[in-house]
């Protein structure tokens, strides 16, 4: 999921299920338990775009809204964005986690540049995590990513999302906070299938980001189908590549009480 942004814009054992009910995602990203269960879901926007009217109503949209990951210039950039800054803060006030974008170039870029990007984003706006892009799925490059996550947690504990956009092998998982498991079209959304094994863990440690979904109808029946698939986190757009994650979706307020429709009342 690299795109540019406004300016250009293998098997571990696994925790028991009781166990897992207890941790709310390694205690950082805390979602009822009813998100946990795939009932009541957080909204993970990929904000490629600059502070202004989209931050505005992404941060309005608390409490649905549980991440925010910032993308400046396909990275941190180049500089301290004094907008960015107070962007974050809102965000973080209203209760938003926010995340700064990294590329991995599928687990091939030196790890001392992508670990350059985080220390920049934690100096610069004090994000409460990172979101590795472009993460190898493969059990090849599980230790590159084994130490990538190690680095991010020794920064104040912060969250760890990774994107593969597809199913990873299933160490991946365990590593991380929250796995992109699915990032594609509405089109292909309507029949992908999961492994069984994704009913394992809490839905929060599952996001799926769903793009070029025309209509409402289709925004709530990839919601519903996000749910029966046991994604705690979903986001689903109108937009479409090259960059689906420079708007927010054109039913953003729908989907946001379509978010809510399995919340207790």
């Amino acid at each position: 999921m690299r795109y540019l942004t406004m300016v250009g814009c293998k098997t571990l054992p696994m925790p028991t299920a009781s166990l897992y009910l207890r941790i709310v995602v390694l205690g950082i990203l805390r979602l009822s338990p009813e998100a946990e269960a795939g009932l009541c879901q957080g909204a993970a926007i990929p904000a490629y775009f600059y502070p202004g009217a989209l931050w505005t109503t992404s941060i309005a949209s608390v409490p649905r809204t549980a991440i925010m990951i910032m993308n400046p210039d396909s990275g941190p950039g180049a500089s301290k964005d004094a907008n960015y800054v107070s962007a974050v803060n809102a965000a973080q006030a209203a209760g938003i986690k926010v995340l700064g974008y990294v590329h991995t170039n599928y687990g091939s870029r030196p790890i001392s540049q992508v670990q350059t990007e985080i220390n920049l984003y934690k100096r610069w706006y004090g994000v409460d995590g990172i979101f590795l892009d472009q993460t190898a799925p493969s059990a090849t490059d599980l230790a590159y990513y084994q130490s990538l996550a190690s680095y991010i947690r020794g920064r104040n504990n912060s969250f760890v999302m990774l994107n593969p956009g597809v199913i990873p092998d299933q160490r991946y998982v365990t590593l991380a906070d929250t796995t992109v498991v699915f990032e594609q079209s509405y089109a292909a959304y309507r029949t992908w299938v999961p492994p069984s094994w994704i009913h394992d863990y809490p839905a929060a440690k599952f996001t799926h980001l769903v793009h070029t979904t025309t209509t409402s109808a289709q925004m709530a029946s990839a919601i519903e189908l996000s749910r029966s698939r046991n994604a705690g986190l979903v986001y689903v757009t109108h937009d479409i590549p090259t960059n689906p994650w420079d708007s927010l979706p054109i039913y953003w307020q729908t989907e946001l009480i379509t978010l809510t429709t399995k919340c207790p009342s």
